[in-house]
């Protein structure tokens, strides 16, 4: 009776299998981004986002790298190279950025909300300077893009003509001389303006004495050295 030989395994399919076997496990099987959410509140603004990818077994692959992409422009556009991303408020709404490393990725939500109207009360501001100086609070408000009230945003207010008024960063109006000019309250790139009319209101003494001659002789003479 004739045995019968059972064919050979070959050793090059095994090793092909064992092979992606190991390549399944030391390649992405998660990303984590970090933020997970972006908060973003003016055009232009950037945020920076950082991608770790790791394996199966939880191990971080430190050369894998990300495809990073945005599912809208309109609010949010992304750059990067490798894990880093910066990601730039292009307009108001929300969007996903999304990195992909091989066959997994992950999203971070952006939200962009924009100041999109300034309105200043009163219309016309007429603030007596005294020998005090003290500011006039102007009254703000900001709306966003829905025209919803946006809170605690950063204000800054300057006058056209500082030899008039001057503005700082809390919707104050300082005065500094007598006239008339107009004072800008500006909210992450929206503005409105006011007239600004200063009356010279300090007392005699409160009033800077008139200089005569050339004060800087008396200054000479003090420290001029003795004649021999």
């Amino acid at each position: 009776m004739r045995s019968m030989r059972l064919p050979a395994c070959r050793p090059t399919a095994l090793a092909l299998a064992c092979a992606a076997a190991l390549a399944a496990c030391d390649g992405p099987a998660r990303v984590e981004l970090d933020p997970p959410t972006v908060r973003l509140q003016a055009r232009g603004q950037a945020a920076p986002l950082r991608a770790t990818v790791r394996a199966s077994n939880d191990r971080v692959l430190p050369a894998a790298g990300c495809e990073w992409s945005s599912t809208d422009d309109r609010v949010a556009t992304v750059a990067g190279k490798l894990r880093d991303a910066i990601v730039t408020a292009t307009g108001p709404g929300t969007a996903a950025v999304r990195c992909s490393a091989g066959r997994v990725g992950a999203l971070a939500q952006v939200t962009v909300r924009i100041a999109s109207r300034v309105e200043v009360s009163p219309a016309r501001l007429e603030v007596k300077l005294q020998d005090e100086a003290a500011p006039s609070a102007l009254q703000v408000q900001v709306l966003d893009t829905e025209g919803r009230p946006y809170l605690d945003r950063p204000v800054s207010t300057r006058c056209a003509n500082e030899s008039v008024c001057r503005g700082d960063d809390r919707g104050q109006v300082w005065p500094v001389g007598a006239g008339e000019t107009r004072a800008t309250v500006t909210v992450d790139g929206a503005s409105s303006s006011v007239l600004v009319k200063v009356v010279d209101a300090r007392t005699a003494e409160g009033k800077p004495r008139r200089v005569k001659g050339n004060p800087m002789l008396d200054v000479e003479k003090a420290f001029a050295p003795p004649r021999r």
